[in-house]
């Protein structure tokens, strides 16, 4: 019962008849608990089947715990943990204040103008050379100086690292 529970989020009560049904009409989909994320169809399928097995009234047509169930729930455990590691992987978009305004990339060295705001210095530096004026907002910048951004460096180095790549402060 805990298996088709688990699947529908449904209470006990008449559970099997109802799990029983969407098999044979093959609607099984139409019944999962949606809340749980969307199930792999051959997955859900089989754990169904499994729980409605558990559920027979004779014992011994019940499947044997050792070499049907834990098979079975095996298999799931290594597919569910196949799913989380391909998830795990995959990068994450970086936050927008990685972003360099001018670029729209992520900053390889960030520094900071007299406008206040963040850029990767060659982007930056191209943009003094031809302009007076903040980027972003177009207002007369008061002198060309460049700060380095050694805490925002640290921040997308962090980050790089995390989603796999090189990222030493």
């Amino acid at each position: 019962m805990v298996f088709l529970q688990l699947l529908t989020a449904k209470p006990p009560l008449g559970l099997a008849d109802i799990v029983e049904r969407a098999v044979e009409e093959d609607r099984l989909v139409d019944i999962l608990d949606q809340s749980a994320g969307k199930w792999p169809v051959q997955e859900a399928h089989e754990l169904a089947q499994l729980g409605l097995s558990c559920l027979e009234m004779r014992s011994r047509d019940r499947p044997d715990l050792k070499s049907k169930v834990l098979v079975v729930l095996e298999h799931l455990k290594n597919i569910a943990s196949t799913a989380c590691d391909s998830v795990l992987r995959v990068p994450s978009a970086p936050p927008s204040h990685f972003i360099c305004p001018i670029l729209k990339r992520v900053m390889q060295d960030p520094c900071i103008a007299s406008d206040g705001y963040s850029y990767d210095r060659v982007a930056i530096e191209m943009w003094l050379h031809e302009n007076e004026v903040s980027p972003l907002t177009k207002s007369p910048l008061p002198n060309k100086n460049l700060v380095p951004n050694h805490a925002l460096l640290c921040a997308i180095n962090s980050w790089k690292a995390e989603a796999g790549g090189d990222g030493a402060c």
